[in-house]
């Protein structure tokens, strides 16, 4: 969750844009979408800071969580399944010939103000820092730095007794095995201990952080959006293709939930209810 002064910047930096050392990749649909390379590696984070005229913050912001309506809207989703803790298994497609992407991550929604609203998912497991090292630690909620460390300590399952709440990583080895704190500390689920299931047909994407900002307009038909994100898709993907992938799934995406906005607000007057999770299926890629 984006604390109380990220927050404020983002306020500000809808207002006038911070776009130092950021590159314009995107001009599309009333949105700005910039680039700036992660230091050491052919890896980019992305921003983006535009404006629905016809879509009020409230309605983006239940629309962007819905993840079972969004199947309905989202071309390129599989599937996804919520497991313990609050942790989000979901898989998405990836251009032809390339496997599948899944993702476990966490998602919180924050209304620091009346109206106004904060999403951010991030993935558990490792994470980059500014330099582009690699950090065997679960990240801070700081989109800026990336990563705030805290210590690792070894794992401990409920089975040994051990007071610490750690999250064992499969898949990993040597330093990368090391384990990592779940969630973070003072949350709700502070004290468990959760491990994620073994990899599938799809690529585990292991770094990944999401934040988007919603902030209603002046007449409040419509809102201010601050959107953040960064995610390693891994695998050795040709820079074309993967400009290509984001130059047309930008735009794609940020067509597709203002029109599933507007269905939404034309069929019902009031927001959905509780999010119910889709069903396994054998092609889906999400386990049962």
């Amino acid at each position: 969750m984006l604390t109380d002064q990220q927050f404020q910047e983002c306020l500000a930096e809808l207002k006038v844009p911070r776009v130092d050392n950021w590159e314009l990749f995107l001009d599309h649909h009333g949105f700005k979408v910039y680039r700036k390379a992660l230091p050491n590696t052919a890896l980019y984070e992305y921003k983006a800071l535009g404006h629905y005229p016809d879509v009020p913050a409230k309605l983006l912001a239940d629309v962007f969580t819905d993840l079972e309506y969004r199947m309905t809207w989202d071309k390129n989703m599989v599937g996804f399944k919520r497991l313990d803790h609050g942790v989000i298994h979901y898989t998405t497609k990836f251009p032809w010939p390339l496997s599948p992407r899944e993702y476990f991550y966490e998602q919180t929604t924050h209304e620091p103000k009346p109206n106004h609203f904060c999403v951010s998912s991030q993935t558990v497991g490792k994470t980059r820092a500014t330099d582009g090292t690699l950090q065997n630690f679960y990240s801070s909620n700081n989109y800026k730095s990336m990563v705030t460390l805290v210590p690792s300590s070894p794992y401990s399952s409920p089975s040994s007794g051990g007071a610490s709440s750690f999250l064992a990583v499969p898949g990993l080895s040597g330093a990368a095995a090391s384990s990592i704190s779940l969630p973070t500390p003072g949350s709700e689920s502070a004290g468990k201990v959760f491990k994620l299931p073994p990899p599938n047909k799809s690529v585990r994407v292991e770094e990944y952080r999401q934040d988007v900002v919603m902030v209603p307009s002046e007449d409040g038909k419509g809102c201010y959006v601050w959107f953040g994100y960064f995610d390693d898709p891994k695998g050795h993907i040709p820079s074309s293709i993967v400009n290509w992938a984001t130059k047309s799934g930008i735009p794609g995406f940020l067509k597709g939930i203002q029109d599933a906005c507007l269905r939404r607000a034309a069929t019902q007057k009031s927001t959905a209810g509780p999010v119910r999770d889709r069903p396994a299926t054998p092609d889906s890629g999400i386990e049962a």
